[in-house]
């Protein structure tokens, strides 16, 4: 097989992309427990609740909107439950939904956790873009996403 040296560029464009990303993503969650006492599995249910309003949405609706791990989100949630970030409520018009609460416990610790990870995502990842690579790298990666969600309703 016969790969040109723009397909060698692609793929080493790809490694990078997937180790960068893997490496970036232990150094924030390191300094989320650290500096927060949250995973960013947490932190992002925090965040995804805190972007709807009444900071309330059904947990089938909060499994897809999460970005770091859906994996495991019923026995992550109970534990935010158990102290005290999160809450449950049942639907009163249909018993087989439940929705997740984010509580003034939990929107509290949203905000000393966002500054955490907005100063890691300052430091790891912004800091080495200059302002001539800003744009077409927010490009690329929003044609990524895109295509990545495309991919999935396929």
């Amino acid at each position: 097989m016969v790969t040109t040296r723009l397909e060698e560029r692609r793929l080493a464009a790809w490694t990078s992309f997937v180790l960068s990303y893997n490496q970036m993503t232990k150094v924030l969650e390191r300094e989320m427990a650290d500096g927060a006492g949250l995973t960013l599995s947490q932190y992002d249910v925090l965040l995804r609740l805190s972007e709807v309003p009444g900071g309330r949405m059904r947990m089938t609706d909060l499994a897809q909107a999460i970005v770091y791990s859906s994996g495991g989100l019923t026995r992550l949630f109970e534990r935010m439950c158990r102290t005290g970030l999160t809450r449950r409520e049942n639907s009163a018009d249909d018993r087989r939904v439940v929705y997740a609460v984010l509580t003034d416990e939990g929107r509290a610790r949203l905000r000393a956790a966002s500054r955490v990870h907005l100063e890691g995502v300052r430091r790891h990842f912004a800091h080495h873009l200059d302002e001539r690579e800003v744009d077409v790298v927010a490009d690329f990666l929003a044609r990524l996403t895109a295509s990545s969600t495309r991919c999935e309703a396929d």
